[in-house]
């Protein structure tokens, strides 16, 4: 008969041979899990392409959405969608998905074609926004020429301030102390133009209204709306303050609903 102290001595090589096993098991399944997602993400689109040709867009849609979910969205799943919520009248969804398939893909070409068709199916256009003759300047400066100016114009203040602190008295000290004052203004003025282009210019996003959206003067919502933007309308926007977000169009800016406008 074998003694208890020997029956528990077997049982660290019992248990190494089950997580041996458990481990050969895991890494079979993770390498069967890899080909698994691009086989699932190739049915997916082969379900939505049959629902898409059988008339059945939701359904597409609802496939498409899945798949962009999944690999991250390519242009061409974008497109695919858009092309859905295009088939059932979503105009600004449709937009939406479009605009996303062309910043993946500029060239796609189809993309550049629906959603060009797309604009001219809406019942009311929104003129889109023009940038400021200063606001289109200052984009159009790169931001290391700003640096550069507000450097050389630094050093510039500073050699003036050196010649007052070390010239004799006279014509030299005078022309010193303008050097220094339009040293340092001139690098105050590109200090700010480099901050305004830093951080204003960033926050103009790209939007697409995604239903109808009443326009306020304020954030708060109160009194009568300046005007409705109607679906499918592209518009900037320019901050966000709890629910409501604040947007620029045409020639004129307001607070409309956040959960109304999406960036592509």
């Amino acid at each position: 008969m074998t003694s208890p102290s020997a029956d528990r001595s077997l049982f660290p090589g019992v248990r190494g041979v089950l997580m041996c096993l458990c481990l050969l098991f895991l890494g079979a399944a993770a390498a069967a899990a890899a080909p698994t997602s691009g086989a699932s993400g190739q049915l997916l689109a082969q379900q939505a392409a049959l629902a898409y040709g059988q008339g059945r867009f939701a359904d597409a849609a609802g496939l498409y959405q899945r798949l962009v979910e999944a690999d991250g969205g390519s242009a061409g799943a974008h497109y695919d969608l858009g092309n859905c919520h295009f088939k059932m009248g979503d105009l600004g969804q449709a937009i939406l998905e479009y605009r996303r398939a062309l910043a993946l893909d500029p060239s796609l070409a189809p993309a550049q074609k629906n959603l060009a068709l797309a604009r001219t199916l809406l019942p009311a256009r929104v003129a889109p926004w023009q940038p400021s003759p200063w606001e289109a300047f200052m984009a159009s400066v790169p931001q290391v020429t700003l640096q550069g100016l507000l450097l050389g114009f630094s050093l510039l203040g500073n050699l003036g301030l050196a010649l007052i602190l070390f010239a004799a008295p006279g014509r030299l000290r005078r022309a010193a102390a303008g050097v220094l004052i339009a040293g340092f203004l001139c690098a105050g003025l590109a200090g700010l133009a480099l901050l305004y282009t830093h951080s204003v210019l960033p926050s103009h996003q790209p939007a697409v209204v995604l239903r109808p959206a009443a326009g306020y003067a304020g954030p708060e919502a109160q009194g009568t709306p300046l005007a409705t933007l109607p679906a499918g309308s592209e518009i900037i926007l320019t901050a966000r303050a709890g629910d409501r977000a604040l947007v620029m169009c045409g020639e004129g800016r307001g607070w409309t609903s956040a959960s109304a406008v999406e960036v592509p």
